[in-house]
């Protein structure tokens, strides 16, 4: 019984904050290759990453309408983050 009350408590204290579960979208990509690179840079930048749309399989291909999204809260130092690495312009966020 005690491991099932621990088990409890510990899944109730890791369970995410639902405005930081929220997702926004930072950039839109046409090709899965560049998406791929992107999310590579951002998660080396400590930024979790949702790429919504993204189909890995070949046979799959998706073109266009890749979206990066990130939690509401990372919006900001995300931006930061795709200007400082050339992924995006300023204007891009405006």
């Amino acid at each position: 019984m005690d491991n099932l009350k621990k088990s409890v408590i510990l899944h109730y204290q890791t369970q995410p904050n639902m405005k930081e579960d929220s997702f926004i979208t930072v950039k839109t990509f046409n090709f899965p290759a560049d998406a791929t690179i992107v999310q590579t840079f951002m998660e080396m930048r400590g930024i979790e990453t949702y790429m919504k749309n993204l189909v890995t399989n070949r046979l799959a291909y998706t073109l266009g309408d890749i979206e990066m999204q990130v939690k509401s809260s990372d919006y900001e130092l995300a931006k930061e983050a795709l200007i400082e690495g050339g992924f995006a312009k300023p204007e891009d966020f405006q």
